[in-house]
């Protein structure tokens, strides 16, 4: 019978997963699409005093909502970037309000992901391939903290930030110990891109490039660096 079960509900996983792409992308283009052929005329035959008039004429309230909202489907939908989303926020609402949304954003998407997979069960992880898809995050998980794996997780490149709530759930992990681990380690990336973003719109562009190297260098680093880190916390 379970095996009966196990394409339906994969089917509708990859069902729930494309919707969550496709409306990403919508809110995505709705929120920066006018936007960026506007900052284009202005750009181009006004001064950076009319810009800054023009960011601050635009209603911030709705497009924070959904930035917030892109910010939770991009760990839903898994493949989506998320620097895309930072950097495009801090282009239009700052780089310190848009980091603000973002980081609450991307951690309220973690901990929806983490609840539904832990209800879910193994099943989830089964119909998503997770163990195959990254098994030195499965084998680090069952070895070390599952916490501290979850927060070094969120900085290592090449591990798609949406999968690791799923992975996570299937451990001993409670749900504030994985929001917690998720918090505190995520917010650099975060608050990198929209430093970036924030920097880019100004011209300011040798600022924008060191934001993203040092992003970058911290990642390698880490990522060089993270079988002794992990056996540095036993």
């Amino acid at each position: 019978m379970a095996r009966h079960l196990r394409k339906p509900i994969r089917y509708t996983l990859y069902l729930i997963t494309g919707a969550a792409s496709a409306l990403t992308l919508f809110l995505l283009f709705r929120t920066i699409g006018s936007f960026f052929s506007e900052i284009y005329v202005i750009l181009r035959h006004g001064s950076q005093a009319e810009l800054m008039e023009y960011l601050s004429r635009r209603s911030q309230l709705g497009g924070l909502t959904i930035l917030y909202f892109m910010s939770v489907l991009q760990v839903i939908s898994i493949i989506l970037p998320g620097m895309l989303i930072q950097v495009s926020g801090a282009l239009i609402f700052g780089w310190w309000k848009s980091f603000i949304v973002c980081w609450l954003g991307f951690v309220s998407g973690n901990a929806l992901v983490f609840i539904a997979a832990r209800i879910m069960g193994k099943q989830m992880s089964e119909m998503l391939s997770l163990d195959r898809k990254n098994t030195w995050l499965v084998r680090q998980m069952n070895r070390h903290d599952p916490a501290f794996v979850t927060a070094l997780a969120c900085m290592v490149p090449g591990i798609p930030n949406g999968i690791i709530p799923y992975i996570a759930a299937r451990t001993r992990l409670y749900l504030h110990e994985f929001i917690y681990a998720v918090a505190e380690s995520c917010w650099i990336q975060i608050l990198l891109n929209c430093i970036a973003g924030h920097y880019l719109i100004r011209g300011q562009y040798a600022f924008t490039i060191f934001a993203i190297i040092l992003q970058v260098v911290i990642l390698l680093v880490i990522a060089k660096n993270r079988d002794r880190l992990l056996n540095d916390q036993k």
